[in-house]
């Protein structure tokens, strides 16, 4: 689809909600939760959006990966016999996320790939389907963005049906990249004109090349037993933070939940850096220790996914970074192993 550009005074943000609202739409926007997480939730209301300087610390993925979520049920019928019963059916009717950043609506294409691939995961297909993606260019990234050294950009359209680029004195123009995003265009009326012809968005802020992703890959091909994995790992305590808050992540767990007579199968997120991910019921573990856990998402990431799927599985947003209480830092190890 042709790309269009178009303007939006000073207010459209709020204007935008109201109207959405009014026809029925759920919109989903970062929102400031207690101790001053920020999340994307369902607003009812403008005054709900909170939009920071760069990302929620939540991802996006939650939206269309839900951190638990029950697939079917089951009780107990007569005799021995269990009776299965359809779980909660995926949300339904359409919605807008709107505020997200670049990196993660790119990092839905990761997801996308996982779920959509071999075996088609319904209910992530119809979060997908029924979601308009109104994403805004980042003007300021922080020390722990390394978007462009993993392939993206803070104005990476990828993704989007809609990238917004604020301008002075609270307007935005809004560029148009698929036939969503062109619905939600008409959704604003006259408030979103056609930007006079020769319009440019503006230029992209600064953000160094931290590494190179070819030479991290290369690297990791020929040292899966080097010794550098104890060491970087030495200070890692296995929490699972930067998996948890990773766009990309989206390792899963199966689960049989119930009482007596009745019960719940979970999917619930898992994290490769948990002891208890690969171990087996024998009680033997083929990743026993911590170098080996934190070599697998080191590896995934930039080998195996690579190897699969032709991409990265990861948009540099810098969660893990800023998420981590021992201060891993995943740029200066990736830079370490680039330069070797």
């Amino acid at each position: 689809m042709e790309q269009k550009l178009y303007e939006a005074p000073a207010g459209w943000l709020e204007y935008c909600v109201t109207a959405l609202l009014a026809a029925g739409v759920e919109v989903l926007a970062p929102t400031q939760q207690e101790q001053g997480l920020t999340e994307f939730a369902r607003i009812v209301s403008p005054d709900a959006v909170h939009l920071e300087r760069g990302n929620a610390m939540v991802p996006l993925k939650r939206v269309f990966l839900p951190p638990s979520e029950v697939l079917l049920e089951f009780e107990k019928a007569q005799g021995s016999d269990v009776k299965l019963l359809a779980g909660p059916s995926a949300p339904e009717g359409e919605a807008v996320v709107l505020g997200c950043r670049p990196c993660d609506a790119a990092a839905l294409g990761v997801l996308d790939a996982v779920f959509q691939r071999d075996y088609e995961d319904v209910r992530y297909r119809a979060r997908r389907e029924r979601v308009t993606l109104v994403t805004f260019a980042c003007t300021e990234p922080d020390e722990q963005c390394f978007c462009t050294s993993v392939g993206g950009s803070p104005q990476d359209s990828r993704w989007s049906d809609v990238l917004v680029f604020p301008t002075d004195g609270g307007g935005a123009l809004l560029q148009v990249h698929t036939a969503k995003g062109q619905k939600f265009i008409e959704r604003l009326g006259d408030l979103a004109r056609p930007a006079p012809q020769g319009t440019e968005p503006p230029a992209p802020p600064g953000l160094p090349h931290r590494f190179g992703s070819e030479k991290v890959k290369k690297w990791l091909d020929a040292n899966f037993e080097s010794e550098f994995w104890q060491e970087v790992s030495l200070r890692c305590i296995g929490c699972g933070a930067c998996s948890y808050l990773c766009p990309t992540c989206h390792c899963f767990d199966m689960v049989d939940e119930g009482a007596w007579n009745k019960g719940q199968r979970r999917r619930n997120w898992d994290c490769c850096a948990l002891a208890l991910f690969t171990r087996h019921a024998s009680g033997h573990n083929p990743r026993p220790n911590q170098a080996a856990r934190y070599r697998q998402r080191v590896m995934h990431k930039f080998k195996y996914y690579p190897e699969r799927f032709g991409a990265i599985a990861c948009v540099g947003c810098g969660r893990c970074m800023r998420a981590c209480r021992v201060g891993q830092n995943l740029v200066s190890i990736l830079s370490d192993i680039a330069s070797r």
